[in-house]
């Protein structure tokens, strides 16, 4: 554990990303509890005029004299949610149905894999306006499972690569021959020695989706008002009344990018330790081999 940790902040882009993820983290959590000024509150005096950032409004106000700070702390909490909360129905589901294909193998796995398939053939983004337009539902549970339940192949073809490497290792032999159920074989042994890929997979994933929400938002397909969320507050910063408000533009989509930017950059130095610790074990279990069979040629050598 600790070998590990000091890897991944050996890693530059690691520990950046740790640092953006962590401050929009707690800025999301304890934000508005400090700032204490609510998203929806409407200044009637200060309507029709967007004001610039001040010390009464450190990020300024909208065209509806809400407070805009207030309104990216309170959209923080909403965009993490989702990506968050999505990202794990996509991976539960792209991990369970991965590992069932590559486990089982055969016509099964081809069939499930051409479904898989012919998911990845539509652009996501497509099929998730399609179905909240059918649906005309914008819950926020709604766009949630709809995300999640649109973005789980990616996951499901990584996983089933690892189990069909798995399968074939000598523990699930060892296993099947004692008789262990599929059931077992897949939850026991097969996942956990496959989640190392869909580690980095879940970091990526909370980026995308957070910028998904925020384009379906930006569409009226997303979070719709009066909660405040950044797709959402960059719609209402492209009205023509809001030219002269630089601000209003500035402030959501540069949340996006940082937020983007900083996941990114976990997933990345995730990917990079994970990847120097395989290496490493792998190098680990090649030297007692040798090491193990120098004193056999040694003994033989006086024997001859």
């Amino acid at each position: 554990m600790r070998t590990g940790l000091r890897r991944f902040f050996r890693e530059r882009s690691a520990v950046v990303g740790v640092v953006i993820v962590s401050v929009v983290v707690l800025a999301a959590i304890f934000g508005p509890l400090v700032y204490g000024v609510s998203p929806i509150a409407i200044r009637h005096d200060l309507m029709g005029t967007p004001q610039a950032p001040s010390a009464g409004h450190l990020l300024g106000t909208d065209l509806l004299g809400r407070d805009e700070f207030s309104r990216a702390l309170y959209g923080a909490r909403v965009s993490l949610t989702v990506g968050v909360t999505a990202m794990l129905v996509a991976i539960g589901v792209g991990t369970l149905y991965g590992a069932v294909s590559g486990a089982a193998g055969g016509a099964v796995d081809a069939v499930m894999m051409r479904f898989v398939d012919a998911m990845l053939a539509f652009p996501s983004i497509f099929l998730i306006i399609t179905v909240e337009a059918l649906t005309n539902n914008f819950a926020l549970a709604v766009i949630i499972l709809i995300i999640g339940l649109l973005s789980w192949m990616s996951v499901a073809r990584l996983v089933r690569g690892e189990v069909l490497s798995l399968r074939e290792r000598d523990f699930v032999e060892a296993a099947r021959a004692l008789g262990a159920s599929p059931a077992r074989l897949i939850f026991r042994h097969l996942i956990p020695n496959a989640l190392t890929p869909v580690v980095v997979a879940a970091t990526l994933a909370i980026g995308d989706n957070i910028l998904v929400e925020a384009g379906l938002s930006f569409l009226g397909l997303g979070v719709q008002p009066p909660m405040p969320s950044w797709g959402n507050m960059l719609q209402d910063a492209l009205t023509p009344d809001a030219r002269n408000a630089p601000w209003l533009v500035v402030t959501p989509g540069l949340l996006i990018v940082v937020t983007l930017l900083g996941f990114s950059l976990l997933g990345d130095g995730l990917q990079v330790v994970l990847n120097r610790s395989i290496q490493q074990e792998s190098s680990g279990i090649d030297e007692p081999a040798v090491v193990l069979s120098r004193p056999t040629t040694e003994a033989a050598a006086p024997a001859s």
